[in-house]
């Protein structure tokens, strides 16, 4: 019986021990590992240049130069000469793709009014748009729509690019993951209209019963792919803007509520990168190391009660 016991306990002793280093080291060595050139985040530019659906898309190439931070990619989804499209850390080091909602396509901002064929940077932010893997099922991408001000404006149409030589007009499903529903959308490769704006290939709407559903969140995904942020990272038809938002209740200023509407694109972006890799509180391997020392304190014991008998 006295065997049995020690053997038991010399059993707990040594797993506590091997918890404790494992905890205690190895998480803090791969975060350590992990975080290496993560600290940056990078405004890029890039180019999906479709002269109609699928036209000259087969001349997609990708060069890639890297060092151990950061890579340049060149690419481009068109039969015309390749142009360069970004310059960041490696895609496969982010979670998410952030697209700043910088200029204005048609409407007013202040006592200026825009409309036309371009997007203009009018100086303000009107908010984000951010395409992130779905934390459910990685064979999905989230959008979401996060706008100036604390919840005064309404998403009336959403339009995004998407990799033209990779897709060609597949039957997306579009879904809700936020309270708002999604009312419509349509698929139809560098001809969705953004007001004026031409070029675009996937239009969301999302069903609004109040005066605001700011922070709307949409989930897209396409049968036998598997979707990432970066398939939608790229530039509409006139290489000029990344993403669209028609915004409602609006008054002439980001973050100000009002019975106008505008429309606004994404010229920029940058990636955010993915969560840190969690190390254990102090206060849990205090706990570990004391339990260890008390088991090894009844090892002690039991080994003098042995001896004893």
């Amino acid at each position: 019986m006295h065997k049995l016991w020690g053997k038991i306990v010399f059993g707990i002793s040594t797993a506590s021990l091997v918890g404790l280093y494992c905890l205690s080291f190895m998480p803090s060595a791969l975060a350590k590992g992990n975080g290496n050139g993560n600290s940056q985040n990078n405004t890029t530019t890039s180019s999906n240049n479709g002269g109609g659906n699928g036209n000259g898309n087969n001349n997609n190439q990708s060069n890639n130069t890297s060092t151990t931070t950061s890579s340049t990619t060149t690419s481009s989804n068109s039969g015309s000469t390749q142009s360069p499209s970004s310059t960041s850390t490696a895609s496969s080091d982010f979670s998410s793709i952030v697209f700043n909602l910088d200029c204005v396509i048609s409407g007013t901002v202040g006592n200026n009014s825009y409309s036309g064929s371009n997007c203009t940077n009018a100086g303000v932010s009107f908010g984000t748009l951010t395409i992130k893997q779905n934390p459910f099922d990685s064979t999905k991408v989230d959008v979401v729509i996060d706008l100036a001000g604390n919840n005064v404006h309404k998403i009336l149409d959403v339009s995004l690019n998407y990799n033209d030589s990779k897709f060609q007009n597949n039957a997306f499903e579009v879904s809700s993951s936020s309270p708002y529903d999604v009312k419509s959308f349509n698929v139809a490769e560098n001809s969705i209209k953004a007001g004026p704006y031409s070029g675009l290939d996937l239009k969301i709407s999302p069903k609004a019963t109040g005066p605001s559903n700011d922070g709307f969140t949409a989930t897209i995904s396409l049968d036998a792919f598997d979707l990432n942020p970066e398939d939608f990272n790229f530039q509409d038809q006139l290489n000029k803007i990344f993403a669209a938002v028609h915004i409602g209740n609006y008054g002439n200023d980001p973050g100000v509520s009002g019975g106008n509407s505008i429309w606004v694109g994404a010229s920029s972006y940058y990636k955010a990168p993915p969560p840190p890799v969690k190390v254990p509180e102090p206060g849990v391997t205090g706990a570990l190391g004391l339990f260890a020392v008390t088991t090894l304190g009844l090892m002690k014991k039991n080994k003098q009660f042995r001896h004893q008998n």
